[in-house]
């Protein structure tokens, strides 16, 4: 059977993974400060609420207004973003008890009796806080990865590196057990910073194995495949 895939909607990117992310992976959007994961979770999940899925945002820190102000800014070209939200073919939500059973609970609701098919975490560095171990944290990790294995749904959780330098980037317990990982950079190019993007991992496809630049416009984010970052 043809692997069935999600597509981004971000061209270059769907390009890299070969047509999209494979369907009911869970993937993690990782890089350091100021990357764009966030915003790149959120043009994933824009681009299926405009193809007619359900699709749902969940923030462990910030409010759902604030949100919508950030993306608004940063993508002037989606008219229709607040229709979208009003709709609710896109959910914007904030996880307001720091819990992991309530987090579990509000992903199995959304899923369940919203028909939500594209869900994105932000983020998995704040998940850490729920936890008083790395063991904890870890084994809990496995657990949602397990369950989100078993429901109709694409996941994307953003993970914040401590550093956009690559050579100096470290994987934690949730790069680990993710389905794939891509992540975003801020290179160092000559006296200017370029950013870029890779697809580090991905189960169960090939992907691209370079480095790609990117371009955040007022439509939404380019990825420029086979262009060189240097």
């Amino acid at each position: 059977m043809p692997l069935e895939r999600v597509k981004t909607g971000i061209e270059g990117l769907d390009s890299m993974l070969k047509g999209g992310i494979p369907k009911r992976h869970h993937v993690l959007f990782a890089g350091g400060p100021g990357t764009g994961k966030t915003t790149m979770a959120m043009e994933f999940l824009y681009h299926g609420a405009q193809a007619g899925e359900t699709c749902a945002f969940i923030s462990l820190e910030e409010k759902p207004d604030r949100i919508v102000e950030n993306i608004t800014s940063t993508f002037p070209g989606w008219k229709d973003l607040k229709k979208l939200i009003k709709d609710e073919k896109l959910i914007i939500v904030k996880a307001e008890k720091w819990n992991f059973e309530n987090l579990v609970d509000m992903i199995q609701s959304l899923v369940d009796h919203r028909g939500v098919k594209r869900l994105v975490v932000d983020s998995s560095t704040l998940l850490k806080l729920y936890f008083n171990s790395k063991l904890e944290f870890r084994r809990k990790l496995f657990e949602l990865m397990d369950f989100l294995a078993n429901i109709d749904c694409t996941m994307v959780l953003t993970a914040e590196l401590p550093t956009s330098d690559r050579s100096l980037m470290r994987h934690g317990a949730e790069q680990f057990v993710a389905d794939g990982i891509i992540v975003l950079y801020n290179l160092e190019k000559a006296e200017k910073r370029v950013r870029a993007i890779e697809v580090l991992k991905m189960r169960g496809t090939d992907h691209a194995r370079e480095i790609a630049p990117i371009k955040f416009g007022p439509d939404g984010i380019e990825v420029f495949e086979g262009e060189k970052v240097y």
